[in-house]
């Protein structure tokens, strides 16, 4: 039985967050978890225990700890919906008062090095656990990791982001549909941007490349794979001048529009055949393009292409175990079953995710396998790991990353309304803004 201890309004989930509520309780059988025997193996499958965790996507805890519990009937789980940008706090909380953490902790990407640095983590890469990071994709075991090289939590999914594409639009202002063809006439942001310009001015100024600014420049800024922050020193110039150009040539070319990024026009826009392109990671297929575009499943609209300069990984969420966890064999077993099993992968598939694991794809080759109607007749599964993954360069985050974030959350506002406003203004209004928010480094 899954146990909801409380209603938090977060993305896919909106309650209101003052009304929460403790709907049930069982009665829990705990067992020793010096019982459980090697962490390599499996459990008895009569194994009884209870887990807890807070997350924020329910319908991906439902799916796995229901096919969890298939497999081992007697554990329970008690699960707390909290918003994503609030777990950091929440986790602080419980440590400073003593109040109690989840056994399995999640982390979202943009906020995880803050929470990996916390003092509440198992290092699942020493012993009992072992675990070997050999045994998932490349380009997510830098984000797996705290600045002591211990892995803290395994990706929930691959978050690999490459470009959607309106198939009728690129047939009509492109001349073609196809992925490679298209691939080939962008290979970087300067071929973009010129055809940008020339499918806005051919449009009659009805139609543009890209949505909006701030998703351009989150998209951009990703695919350097270089880490902003190393030592004391906070590598501005190296690290985000290049997006921070290109996206003011995407605004000034009117190769990009400038809706206001996540908002519901932003969303909206995604139905309506204005826009050519936007960032598709492999989770903004569900959440995102099949819930704006309705006409999109019938027509096929859509396409999925590695973009220009490469591609990225956009979000993701570990899962780790937390060292107050009271049963941490179970709790390994669960995170062992989510995130690197066949099992695990084929409940993950039933979103339309795929694992970050390497062996599941060894072991049943139709789990890289997925397609959506919105895509036609294209395998994006296989897309996404063999032509996306293999070209996305994992950059490795900082505690202090966030405040990078917010820094430059509000230079995209300001592109955003004032068209006047150059790259070059916008990379010092960055500097000086670290400069008095983190005067101990060195801005270069």
């Amino acid at each position: 039985m899954i146990l909801i201890l409380s209603l938090v309004g977060c993305e896919k989930s909106r309650s209101d967050p003052d009304t929460t509520e403790k709907e049930q309780v069982d009665d829990k059988k705990g067992v020793d978890s010096s019982t459980a025997g090697d962490y390599d193996s499996s459990l008895p499958a009569d194994y009884e225990g209870t887990l807890s965790m807070w997350g924020w996507d329910d319908e991906y805890f439902k799916i796995v700890s229901e096919a969890f519990q298939e497999k081992y009937p007697n554990v329970k789980f008690e699960y707390t919906p909290v918003e994503n940008g609030d777990l950091i706090q929440k986790y602080k909380t419980a440590l400073i008062t003593g109040g109690e953490l989840p056994d399995i902790g999640w982390a979202v990407m943009a906020y995880r090095a803050g929470i990996f640095e916390l003092d509440m983590w198992e290092p699942l890469n020493q012993e009992p656990y072992g675990f070997d990071i050999s045994q998932v994709y490349e380009c997510v075991r830098p984000q797996m990791m705290n600045s002591k090289g211990d892995v803290c939590g395994i990706e929930q999914s691959l978050a690999a982001a490459g470009l959607a594409y309106r198939k009728d639009l690129a047939m009509e202002y492109l001349g073609t549909d196809n992925p490679k063809e298209l691939e080939a006439m962008f290979p970087d942001w300067q071929s973009f941007i010129a055809k940008g310009k020339e499918v806005y001015e051919k449009s009659g100024g009805k139609v543009y490349l890209w949505p909006g600014l701030a998703d351009a420049q989150q998209f951009i800024r990703e695919q350097q794979g270089i880490s902003w922050i190393e030592g004391d020193t906070i590598h501005v110039t190296e690290a985000l001048k290049h997006s921070l150009d290109i996206v003011c040539e995407f605004r000034d070319s009117h190769t990009s529009d400038t809706l206001e990024a996540w908002t519901p026009e932003w969303y909206e826009a995604l139905g309506k055949g204005t826009h050519i392109f936007t960032g598709c990671a492999t989770w903004s297929v569900a959440f995102e393009i099949e819930q704006y575009d309705p006409d999109g499943k019938d027509k096929g609209h859509w396409g999925l292409m590695s973009a220009p300069e490469g591609n990225i990984l956009w979000g993701g969420t570990t899962m780790g175990i937390t060292k107050t966890c009271k049963d941490k064999r179970l709790a390994w077993e669960f995170i062992k079953f989510a995130t690197l099993s066949t099992e695990g992968a084929e409940a993950l598939s039933k979103l339309g995710l795929l694992t970050t694991a390497l062996k599941p794809y060894e072991e049943n080759s139709d789990l890289g396998s997925y397609q959506s109607p919105w895509f036609g007749n294209q395998d994006i599964g296989r897309y996404y790991l063999d032509e996306i993954a293999p070209n996305i360069q994992g950059r490795k985050t900082s505690v202090n990353d966030s405040v990078i974030h917010e820094g430059l959350n509000l230079i995209n506002a300001s592109l955003r309304k004032d068209p006047d406003m150059t790259s070059e203004e916008a990379l010092q209004y960055l500097i000086d803004y670290l400069l008095e928010e983190l005067p101990d480094y060195n801005i270069e």
